[in-house]
């Protein structure tokens, strides 16, 4: 989660593929019902989770990919690029969105159990299978668990025009960006309306959620330039330091209580609750993700030794393979979720499943790894897309 760094084609930022890919494996085990290795998630000690993790990352990705080409290619051309990406985004989307439901409709049909459409959110789709489907098509339609994609497709979306912005107008964008956060602070109601409606709308607002993308968008974009040293004043550091320590001791306090009740809670969360709200990126969400983003760059280099070294390796192949893992962990999820419920949930089969998606994650990845490897001649040019580039996969 950097923001002081300056990578180059040549040396990738470990940081990114590592928490990315940390994300990954969290996402994944955080879906499965009533799992007790979501109590070991990141949800667990912070109050953000891995879902903003995920935002966060792909924002600066993004800021400095293609903040670089717009720099270097113009506008247009990096406009293009930007588009291209969101075009593939889309599709593994509705490449997603069709295995996902095909997976929980025929599971539906061949136990004979009806609760697991609506468990899914896929009731809807059996009632009018035509309206839905149009409705996915438009990003509207978001089953169980199918929701941050759409809401990156629309941040990338509005990219180039942010870019743009922060060449000429930086203050305007970030008022702007600002006022429409707080604006969903105050009223629910500005959300982007969805699939079945009238008052249901997107989980993951993306009007709220634009703040945490655009500002790591703007990190990254000037981290290109070299405009970011400030960020590494020691008053900045202490003030993340306190605000990430404050939000570990009070969530985690949270957890332990969940595990062992007469634990007293240090700070009760009821008041709190109106400022976590994830839907609308409440603002101690915002503010914790932040802290702790700044924290971790500020403690951890590029290229760390512990990043170098095997041990991480599981979390960075992931993180360099992200679009896809992601989709996978999604499906497994799914397939987790069924066996945890047909299959009696207890603690065994709950570390069965955790721990089997999570190989299949990594073996995959390491399998798209080696299918990049063997596109590469003998003289080490890429038939296929080149290594240095793959840092926009996110």
């Amino acid at each position: 989660m950097p923001v002081t760094s300056h990578p180059t084609t040549t040396e990738r930022d470990l940081r990114l593929d590592f928490f990315r890919g940390l994300a990954l494996f969290c996402i994944f085990l955080d879906h499965l019902p009533n799992n007790i290795m979501a109590e070991f998630t990141l949800q667990s000690v912070m109050f953000a989770d891995a879902a903003e993790v995920f935002i966060l990352i792909s924002g600066y990705t993004a800021g400095m990919v293609y903040g670089r080409a717009m720099e270097r290619q113009g506008f247009l051309v990096a406009g293009v690029r930007v588009y291209h990406r969101v075009w593939q985004l889309y599709v593994a989307h509705v490449f997603l969105f069709t295995i996902y439901l095909a997976t929980v409709i025929y599971t539906e049909g061949a136990l004979n159990k009806s609760l697991y459409a609506e468990e899914f959110g896929a009731t809807n789709f059996l009632q009018e299978p035509g309206l839905a489907l149009v409705q996915a098509l438009m990003l509207q339609f978001q089953p169980a668990f199918m929701d941050i994609l759409p809401l990156y497709i629309v941040l990338l979306a509005v990219l180039p025009l942010v870019l743009a912005g922060f060449r000429s107008w930086p203050g305007a964008v970030f008022l702007t960006s600002f006022v429409l956060w707080l604006a969903v602070q105050f009223d629910n109601r500005v959300a982007l309306s969805a699939y079945p409606g009238p008052d249901r709308v997107w989980f993951l607002n993306p009007l709220a959620w634009q703040a945490l993308f655009l500002l790591r968008v703007w990190f990254g974009w000037r981290n290109v330039q070299g405009g970011t040293s400030w960020l590494s004043s020691r008053w900045l550091f202490w003030l993340a330091a306190a605000l990430s320590l404050a939000g570990f001791l009070i969530r985690f306090n949270w957890t332990l209580h969940g595990f062992y009740d007469p634990l007293p809670v240090l700070v009760s969360g009821k008041p709190l609750w109106p400022f976590l709200s994830k839907t609308n990126l409440g603002v101690l969400r915002l503010t914790n993700m932040l802290a702790v983003a700044l924290f971790s760059a500020s403690l951890i280099r590029p290229q760390a030794k512990f990043l170098v070294s095997p041990a991480p390796w599981p979390f960075l192949v992931c993180g360099r393979n992200s679009l896809y893992i992601f989709c996978l962990g999604i499906l497994l999820s799914v397939l987790g979720h069924l066996v945890l419920n047909e299959f009696f949930g207890g603690l065994a089969m709950q570390f069965a499943v955790s721990a089997a998606g999570v190989i299949i994650m990594i073996a995959v990845a390491a399998l798209l790894e080696w299918f990049v490897a063997a596109q590469s001649t003998p003289g080490g040019g890429a038939v296929g897309a080149p290594t240095a580039s793959r840092g926009a996969r996110g």
